[in-house]
């Protein structure tokens, strides 16, 4: 059995015997090794001196696989010394005797090796050192490598935890473990020096992650994104439901044309272990830096077109200018938090009250309210909750702001026309609201607006930027807007009409002068 199939089998048994509380506090997943030797084949030099860090190494089971690709450049490579990091005890003894391996491996192709075992959290390791280089605006102190490979934990970390502190006084503010990870491991790069990460896509876009991805290329430029289509492609076995990535970026280096590839399951591993990414058969686009990570982005977002049509939705979009401001409206997220309201909520309909809308209310497009479920149909007027409440007049159009990645459409539209009783009403926080001031606005511009929202232009856009299942306000705000004129022609013409998907399609597509794909 090759040394990765063996760290990983070892892995799985190690991984099951551990205690589930204690799996999820190192929120750490097993890398399957063919999604290792496919992350492996992403680095594109190995010549020289090399220094090798996984950071949270497990078993062993990246750097196995690279270690197996280093054997096929034993001629360019001088020597190779091997860094992990794990703070498992129980996952640590496999590790060692994968790096001893590593060792018999690398020496037996004529390459030096060593290696270094530690035995310590990498975050709280390395976040004291970087704190000093930073006052110092310099990194000669710091442990540099040539190259970073890492699966690092999936783990949210506390405003006032260890962790959050430490990344804190090492320059980043973050609320999950892994771009802690990324982010330390970005500044221990040579320049020139490359890193390829599997990772939740959750970074590429919304607040949370901005000053993380402002930090991270300002450091890194990005070669190559892999996106799997199914959520479940990579961790199955662990019941991983965030929707990850490979990337491959390399430091300091000037943007160029990123390399944009999707599978639709997880990634087979049949032939050589030395093959380029190219025999993966994967569906792959090249595009431009700037369709990725556009310049003028301030907020540093990642676009993913792993299609052809993806860069034509992409273009079609750059053509619309208007923000949100320009077509004068605004959206925010339902300001009536119900679990903090709950003495004023109330199941049925009451003359003291007024209409409470939740996402459940809205289905097909259509307004359905009573309605007989757990949710609150009402809440009570007083003079705490009035000013969580809106002006029940004008037309309102509202999105949910969860939706499912395997859905349909990730932006589900509808309207309200504030024809329920009553002159305030009530949005529930997991909707997002588009008003005018906390009133509604006009019906026709409403209604264009709303055919725009639900249009799969609109859909295959935010797709590209977006893995949350969260649909957030700042998403919505980010959207580039037709003029307002062409909404309101659009609201105009289809005023009151039932729409199929189709048909709103062939609206949007025609307004916006979109070709059909193909």
């Amino acid at each position: 059995m090759a040394l990765p199939d063996t760290a990983e089998a070892l892995g799985l048994t190690a991984f099951s015997s551990l205690d589930p509380s204690a799996r999820s506090q190192l929120g750490q997943y097993m890398t399957p090794v063919s999604t290792g030797r496919f992350m492996a084949s992403l680095f594109n030099s190995f010549s020289g001196d090399l220094r090798i860090l996984d950071p949270g190494a497990g078993t062993g089971t990246l750097t196995a696989v690279l270690v197996e690709r280093l054997r096929h450049f034993s001629s360019e490579t001088s020597s190779v010394s091997l860094v992990c990091y794990e703070l498992s005890p129980e996952l640590s003894s496999t590790l060692n005797n994968t790096l001893d391996e590593s060792v018999r491996i690398l020496e037996a192709a004529n390459v030096r090796a060593e290696i270094s075992l530690r035995l310590a959290d990498y975050v709280l390791d390395q976040s004291n050192g970087l704190q000093t280089s930073f006052l110092n605006d310099s990194l000669h102190d710091v442990e540099q490598f040539t190259h970073v490979i890492m699966n690092p934990p999936y783990k949210k970390i506390r405003s006032g935890s260890e962790h959050r502190s430490a990344l804190r006084s090492a320059g980043l503010e973050t609320s999950n473990l892994y771009t802690g990870f990324m982010y330390l491991a970005a500044q221990q790069l040579r320049p020139g020096g490359e890193m390829v990460a599997i990772v939740p896509r959750s970074f590429c876009n919304g607040p949370y992650f901005k000053p993380f991805r402002k930090r991270f290329f300002s450091m890194m430029t990005l070669k190559y994104v892999h996106v799997f289509e199914k959520r479940d492609s990579v961790f199955k076995a662990d019941r991983v439901l965030q929707e990850n990535i490979i990337i491959h970026a390399v430091k300091g280096v000037e943007p160029g044309k990123i390399q944009v590839s999707m599978s639709v399951g997880a990634l087979e591993d049949s032939t050589l272990v030395n093959k380029p990414v190219e025999r993966y058969g994967l569906a792959r686009n090249l595009v431009n830096y700037s369709s990725v990570i556009h310049p003028a982005d301030t907020d540093r977002v990642v676009h993913i077109l792993a299609h052809k049509e993806d860069q034509r939705i992409a273009e079609a979009m750059e053509q619309l200018t208007n923000t949100l401001a320009d077509i004068g409206l605004e959206v925010s997220t339902g300001p009536v938090v119900d679990f903090r309201a709950k003495e004023l909520l109330l199941s049925k309909p009451d003359d003291k009250a007024v209409p409470l809308l939740h996402p459940v209310n809205f289905q097909d497009n259509q307004l359905k309210w009573p309605k007989d479920t757990k949710k609150a149909n009402s809440i009570m007027v007083t003079e705490r909750s009035r000013k969580h409440l809106w002006a029940n007049k004008g037309s309102y159009v509202v999105t949910r702001r969860f939706s499912a990645k395997e859905e349909n459409r990730r932006i589900v539209a509808s309207l309200y026309n504030s024809d329920l009783p009553g002159q305030l009403i009530g949005f529930e926080n997991h909707l997002n609201v588009y008003h005018v001031n906390r009133e509604g606005f006009s019906q026709i511009l409403a209604t264009g607006l709303n055919i725009y929202l639900n249009s799969t232009f609109v859909d295959r856009y935010f797709r590209q930027f977006s893995g949350h299942t969260q649909v957030n306000a700042a998403d919505l705000r980010s959207l580039r807007y037709p003029d307002r004129i062409v909404l309101e022609r659009i609201g105009e013409t289809y005023l009151g009409k039932a729409l199929s998907q189709h048909e709103v399609d062939a609206i949007i597509d025609a307004e916006l002068a979109i070709c059909p794909e193909g």
